[in-house]
């Protein structure tokens, strides 16, 4: 078997770390300082974070492991959080900015590597060989209290909607962590979804109407027909039976999205229109929202 050309060449054990390394393994592997020099200097070689390097051509964004191999070989008794760890257990947080990683003792940040010194119980440590990061609880907690407003409450509701972790899980993990930075925000967090998981987006929806300067609608209303009770409407404008919801497809499947579309039929046979906003409508596009509301009313006094 021939070996690769020397400017595809990365150190054997890269294979086993997500394809990242650093240069002492290559000098291990053989490679002289000089022909590390050179390739660092040409680009062939880019930084990951820390002392951890990448072959140029390695597509890092696909591999959720590579920050944190580049952590761990920096630090080697580093425990990798927040956002690197969130990649790694799939929540949908996106990498930007430094890598995060607790460590025992003073460092000093390092190429898009940012040391923190937390307290940090083993039972929210996952460690495998050559690399350690937050358990899944750990990391949603941590996320929670610091990520910015708009990005923490959507990832509480994309991890109770999907029951990743449930409201009491987060409130007793809490609880047992009085003095942690960032508890103000989460028990806000938590107060504001007590009620459920959607609840959050609901309070989302009425302030887009109420500053919309929007009167007329009532919230949580019992709706009828002639078999029975429906359910409840998130937003009800009774004079033109206009019904908002909160949409649950993107977080429900199964019996519950049958039962959310059985309920909407039930709702449009018996004279009523609805409209259905996401969760990603209430953040992104309020004013579309609101546009869409007021347009559909005066169609609804029009026909009338």
């Amino acid at each position: 078997m021939r070996p690769p050309p020397a400017s595809e060449w990365i150190p054997p054990v890269a294979n086993g770390q997500s394809s990242v390394f650093t240069a002492a393994q290559a000098l291990s592997a053989g490679m002289t300082i000089g022909q590390v020099r050179h390739r660092r200097s040409t680009r062939l070689w880019v930084p990951v974070a820390g002392s951890a390097l990448r072959h140029r051509d390695l597509d890092a964004r696909r591999d959720p492991m590579v920050p944190v191999w580049a952590a761990c070989l920096t630090w080697p008794d580093a425990v990798v959080c927040r956002r690197a760890a969130a990649r790694v257990h799939g929540l949908p947080v996106d990498l930007t900015g430094r890598v995060h990683a607790i460590v025992p003792h003073g460092r000093r940040a390092r190429a898009r590597l940012e040391p923190l010194r937390v307290a940090l119980p083993e039972d929210d440590v996952l460690r495998f060989a050559g690399f350690a990061l937050t358990t899944l609880p750990r990391t949603v907690l941590d996320l929670l209290g610091h990520l910015p407003e708009r990005e923490s409450e959507s990832l509480l509701v994309w991890v109770l909607t999907r029951r990743v972790l449930t409201h009491a899980h987060l409130e007793r993990l809490l609880s047992e962590r009085p003095g942690l930075a960032g508890n103000v925000r989460r028990r806000a967090l938590l107060a504001t979804t007590r009620g459920g998981a959607m609840s959050l987006a609901e309070r989302r929806l009425h302030t887009i109407l109420e500053r919309g300067g929007v009167a007329g609608w009532q919230a949580d209303q019992t709706l009828r027909d002639d078999t029975g009770i429906i359910g409840n409407a998130d937003v009800l404008f009774r004079a033109e039976k206009l019904v908002l919801e909160v949409d649950g497809q993107a977080y429900h499947q199964g019996a519950q999205f049958q039962r959310d579309r059985t309920r909407q039929n039930r709702l449009v046979a018996a004279g009523f229109t609805v409209l259905r906003f996401t969760w990603h409508d209430l953040t992104d596009r309020p004013n579309t929202v609101l546009h869409t509301v007021t347009r559909t009313r005066l169609r609804a006094h029009t026909i009338r």
